[in-house]
């Protein structure tokens, strides 16, 4: 799931920080100068405190703390004690630049190779944790790179490696805002989008989810994944009309497409659109014989029509018994040729059934899947059609108790 955008090699990771020194009017700035060289972090802090105590707007003092605090976090394996030293440094650069704005580009190229290291770490981190199965290591990972982002902000590789650092880590709910930020600095891979979209769905966000999706789905629509997550995000949000027509441009767009076929089929199965149904799911099986799934529904989608028959057929017989007495006989025999001709249909719904449900089910037990659901419909398919010995061979698959 990483994804690390390393446009820089290591070629910086061993740069020292030297900066103009020059000479300060400042004893305790110079002697921080020295210490700094000398590597003695602790004792250059102690001289700049000493020296912005005496000077709140020493500006050189704020340049040369944050070099400090920059060389000593990279020296740091404690991860939180690292971080902290980073804020610290963050802070100290702000306010030489606050009181002394020409020294905004030098901090800059301080700040460029903070990034650098810092996301190496991230990337350090990452590995460890992948080649270790250590969780531990990609929550400090997921740290690094959130620190990478603190310091360059507009870094949206930042961010999506810290959500992956966290996903990877099982934090998936500490991903959500990472990845958002990704966005809102500009990545546009679709992973991004995906992945932030099912994270959404999983902690019960699908007005969210959806809104990502339209957008990736503007920005790809070639995207068959991101096209099916928002198909998938319009049924659960109950937007059907919004799925059947981006189902309906799908297989417009790739009428070959078996799986488009079969998407819009199982919808308009959902939606009791049977003869819909069966158009697209004749077609997902005439392109993929084996498609076991689109069998089963297409088999489904013949027997439900037919039970949508059977009961207007018995709605219409109790309606007939309730009014004979006050209809004509001419109006009786209408109604009873109606039925019967409704009955014909029945019948042949049933039948028309059988083929692919038989086919869904050689599949699904070839494949080693479970096929009771599928046995139940082809059962009441055999009984309708007067198959009885056909029906009573599949009580164990079905699971009934005929006796």
């Amino acid at each position: 799931m990483k994804r690390f955008p390393i446009f820089f090699a290591l070629l910086l990771s061993g740069v020292l920080l030297m900066g103009a020194d020059g000479c300060s009017s400042d004893p305790n700035v110079e002697g921080a100068k020295l210490d700094l060289r000398n590597k003695d972090y602790d004792r250059a802090l102690e001289n700049l405190d000493e020296a912005l105590a005496r000077n709140p707007q020493n500006a050189e003092a704020y340049e040369l703390k944050g070099r400090v605090l920059q060389e000593q976090a990279f020296e740091m394996e404690d991860v939180a004690a690292h971080s902290e030293a980073l804020t610290e440094m963050l802070a100290a650069y702000q306010e030489a630049m606050t009181l002394n704005p020409e020294s905004a580009g030098d901090i800059q190229s301080y700040l460029n190779l903070a990034y650098v290291n810092e996301f190496q770490r991230g990337i350090q981190a990452f590995n460890r944790g992948q080649n270790n199965n250590d969780n531990a290591e990609f929550t400090a990972a997921a740290t690094y790179f959130g620190n990478s982002g603190t310091i360059a902000p507009d870094s949206a590789g930042a961010y999506a490696n810290q959500a992956y650092a966290y996903i990877n880590a099982g934090e998936t709910a500490n991903a959500i805002g990472p990845l958002e930020s990704a966005i809102e600095k500009g990545d546009t891979q679709p992973d991004t989008y995906v992945i932030l979209a099912d994270l959404y769905r999983t902690t019960e966000q699908m007005d969210k989810a959806l809104g990502v999706l339209q957008t990736a789905n503007e920005m790809y629509p070639e995207n068959g994944d991101i096209a099916a997550q928002l198909l998938n995000a319009y049924v659960v949000t109950g937007q059907v009309d919004e799925a059947m027509a981006a189902y309906q441009r799908q297989v417009d767009a790739d009428p070959e497409n078996k799986l488009y076929r079969y998407n819009y089929g199982s919808l308009l199965l959902s939606a009791e659109n049977y003869d819909g149904a069966i158009e697209q799911l004749t077609k997902a099986v005439e392109l993929d014989p084996a498609y076991a799934s689109a069998h089963y529904n297409l088999g489904a989608a013949y027997v439900n029509k037919a039970v949508d028959i059977n009961e207007t057929i018995g709605a219409m017989d109790d309606d007939l018994r309730a009014n004979r007495g006050s209809m004509s006989d001419a109006d009786i025999e209408a109604k009873e040729t109606e039925m019967e001709a409704m009955a014909e249909q029945r019948k042949e719904l049933f039948a028309n059934a059988i083929t692919p449900l038989e086919q869904a089910k050689s599949l699904f037990e070839a494949a080693g899947e479970d096929a009771s659901a599928v046995c139940q419909a082809l059962f009441s398919a055999y009984v309708q059609t007067g198959e009885q010995e056909k029906a009573e061979a599949l009580t164990e698959c079905t699971g009934y108790d005929l006796n």
